[in-house]
């Protein structure tokens, strides 16, 4: 029996380490969960805990591109850095889509940008205000019997960070960007011969189809990149920044602006920054400002720890 047994080892050996690969993607995927109306795909993000906000090397490099002065008005929001516990949750892995608002608006126009059209319907959706995000957060509650919301800023940015500490989600390199995110590249550099922008090409002038790019850790598409996304939040400081002198300093902002994270296609690389904040006005919406949604945890959903 013992010659039998031994005799099959290496065979139990290879069938096991088949198995084991076959399995891996497959235990990934039963984490993710699509919802049915608008086929949203959403993944599931542990707990864990993170440090949120700028390094010391990322205030230094900013300082040393933008100016004393202009790093003042527009990133001193980003620090002190801090430490944030967050629980596990569900997010969405791609941006909302065109296709997925008209769900909710059908008379919806993400309008164009110059020549170029934002209303294709894999196209994150734009033009759409915080107000209007929040609207079609609940109706999609409601039809779907989830707890279905805008993400917090810490559930963003954990959820962007997907367990890094550089300053961005693939690194420090900004080289590498056009392989992670839709930025302002060559291709934008081509139509607006003026922007400053990254030193590569995505090969997208204005948005492009949500998940073009790589994605995270997390396996979450654009978390940089393609359009700047809403989180739940009014806008406050980290602490060190009076929150009334930098909202003055944006302007048209106001002290119940609400956050805005991520990036988009037209921002040069200083702003392409897993801690970058933006802010606007609850009832602002443009061109590069969208959303994705995140989904309340629970005993039928969530994934045992």
């Amino acid at each position: 029996m013992k010659t039998f047994i031994v005799g099959r080892i290496p065979f139990l050996l290879i069938f096991f380490l088949i198995m084991f690969f076959l399995a891996a993607p497959l235990a990934a995927e039963t984490q993710q969960w699509r919802e049915p109306l608008t086929g949203m795909e959403f993944i599931w993000v542990p707990a864990g805990s993170f440090f949120m906000g700028q390094t010391d090397a990322e205030k230094e490099s900013l300082v040393k591109v933008m100016g004393r002065d202009r790093y003042n008005r527009y990133c001193a929001d980003e620090v002190p850095r801090h430490e944030v516990t967050v629980g596990g949750f569900w997010i969405a892995k791609y941006e909302v889509t065109n296709a997925q608002y008209l769900r909710f608006a059908p008379k919806h126009d993400s309008k164009s940008y110059k020549q170029f059209s934002l209303n294709g319907p894999r196209q994150p959706v734009v033009e759409v205000s915080w107000n209007q995000a929040v609207a079609f957060a609940e109706w999609l509650s409601k039809k779907s019997g989830r707890i279905i919301r805008l993400p917090r800023e810490f559930e963003w940015e954990y959820a962007c960070r997907a367990g890094t500490t550089t300053i961005r989600y693939w690194g420090d390199d900004i080289g590498d960007a056009c392989l992670y995110a839709n930025v302002a590249d060559l291709t934008a550099k081509h139509e607006w011969p003026v922007w400053s922008v990254h030193n590569c090409d995505d090969g997208f002038a204005v948005t492009s189809p949500v998940g073009s790019f790589k994605p995270n850790g997390f396996l979450l598409y654009d978390m940089l990149g393609n359009v700047w996304e809403w989180c739940n939040d009014r806008y406050a400081s980290y602490g060190k920044v009076n929150p009334a002198l930098v909202a003055e300093n944006k302007p048209g902002c106001s002290l119940d602006c609400r956050v805005a994270r991520g990036s988009c296609w037209d921002n040069p690389a200083r702003y392409v920054r897993s801690a970058s904040r933006n802010k606007r006005r609850p009832d602002y919406h443009g061109y590069n400002i969208g959303f994705r949604l995140l989904m309340v945890a629970d005993t039928q959903y969530s994934v045992k720890q």
